[in-house]
């Protein structure tokens, strides 16, 4: 009698810390199409700051900027940097001193890569604590900003959710380093790496 095939391709890893990375991983998916949104919104706000410029030298009557172009464009542009920074790292395309790991062997590049993980999460765990630190102080205070009095505190959050987002994808990559599976994931990427 033939007993029915069963699959063992063991090439998914499994366990705690894989399902650990899985979540980081969804986690800054969604944190990644968020990033966009902030370049596509950027992008039309400055289009728009664009054609009101060029618009008010025909029409005097119209005003020459939104008022709020610089302010949101800075807002837009530091969020979609922190928001995509956690797939950016799943990814492999962060910027490396891949010189060193192909100097050494195998065994001491996953070394350097536990160490380089390690302080990576100490850095980006510490800022996401101090953001969110900073956040809370600011809605305490009530503090808005100068130009359009847009309460601080909700771009601060998007800083602090954005580091978060590393944060844990930086502590799943430890884990992940630790447990032997494989740290980054090409196929997540926009792009390919410069080398």
């Amino acid at each position: 009698m033939n007993e029915p095939s069963r699959s063992t391709d063991f090439s998914e890893p499994r366990g705690p810390a894989a399902a650990l990375q899985r979540a980081a991983d969804m986690l800054s998916l969604g944190a990644a199409w968020a990033a966009g949104i902030c370049i596509l919104m950027l992008t039309l706000l400055v289009l728009l700051d664009i054609f009101l410029a060029m618009l008010s030298g025909f029409i005097p009557s119209v005003p020459t900027s939104t008022g709020i172009g610089w302010e949101y464009s800075a807002y837009l542009m530091g969020s979609s940097f922190l928001l995509g920074s956690g797939m950016t790292l799943r990814a492999g395309l962060q910027l490396r001193v891949e010189v060193l790991l192909s100097a050494v062997g195998a065994r001491m590049a996953h070394v350097f890569e536990t160490l380089s993980a390690a302080l990576g999460a100490a850095v980006t765990v510490s800022l996401t604590l101090w953001l969110s630190w900073f956040c809370y102080r600011t809605y305490n205070y009530g503090e808005v900003s100068q130009d359009s009095f847009t309460p601080l505190w909700i771009p601060q959050l998007v800083l602090a959710i954005g580091a978060a987002v590393l944060a844990f994808q930086m502590v799943a990559r430890l884990i992940s380093c630790i447990a032997g599976h494989p740290l980054n994931r090409t196929d997540l990427g926009a792009a390919s790496a410069i080398e």
